[in-house]
C-alpha cells in the first residue's frame, strides 16, 4: 500500500496562491477535486465530475472519499428529519398542555431546535403565535 503523500495538499495550496496573484489579488478560492489529489494530480473540481481520471478508482484512498460522502450525505438528511420531528413534538407539547387559551392574549410557542438551511447557514427558531381562533 502507498504511504500517504502530504504534500500533494501543500501544491494545491502554492497553486491556488499562483491563481490569487493571477487575478490581481481578487480573492477567489479555487477548490480541487479529492481523487485527483490522491493520485498526485492537480485538477480544478468545477466542471470535473465527468472527465475525472479516477471516477472509478477502487483504491484505498478513493474508498474512503466516497465513504465520507456518504456518510456527510447521511448525517444531513438524518439532521433535517431530526429537526423537523422535534419542531413538531414541540408544538405539538405546548398544544397539548391543556392550558386553555385565553381570547385576549395570543399564545407563543418558541422552539428549541436551530433549522439548518442549505449552505451552511443557521436559522433562528420562529415565533409561532396562535390565538384561539386557530385552534381547532
Amino acid at each position: 500500500m502507498e504511504a500517504y503523500n502530504t504534500f500533494s495538499a501543500l501544491n494545491a495550496v502554492a497553486a491556488a496562491n499562483k491563481n490569487f496573484e493571477k487575478n490581481n489579488g481578487a480573492q477567489k478560492r479555487v477548490y480541487y477535486c479529492q481523487r485527483c489529489l490522491n493520485h498526485g494530480q492537480l485538477e480544478p473540481r468545477k466542471n470535473h465530475k465527468c472527465d475525472c481520471a479516477f471516477a472509478n478508482c477502487t483504491c484505498a484512498k478513493c474508498i474512503l472519499v466516497e465513504r465520507r460522502r456518504v456518510l456527510n450525505t447521511q448525517l444531513h438528511e438524518l439532521e433535517e428529519i431530526s429537526e423537523s420531528a422535534a419542531m413538531q413534538d414541540d408544538i405539538k407539547t405546548e398544544l397539548d398542555d391543556g392550558d386553555v387559551i385565553s381570547d385576549s392574549q395570543p399564545t407563543t410557542i418558541q422552539s428549541s431546535s436551530v433549522g439548518r438551511v442549505k449552505g451552511g447557514k443557521l436559522l433562528k427558531p420562529k415565533l409561532l403565535k396562535i390565538t384561539s381562533t386557530d385552534v381547532v
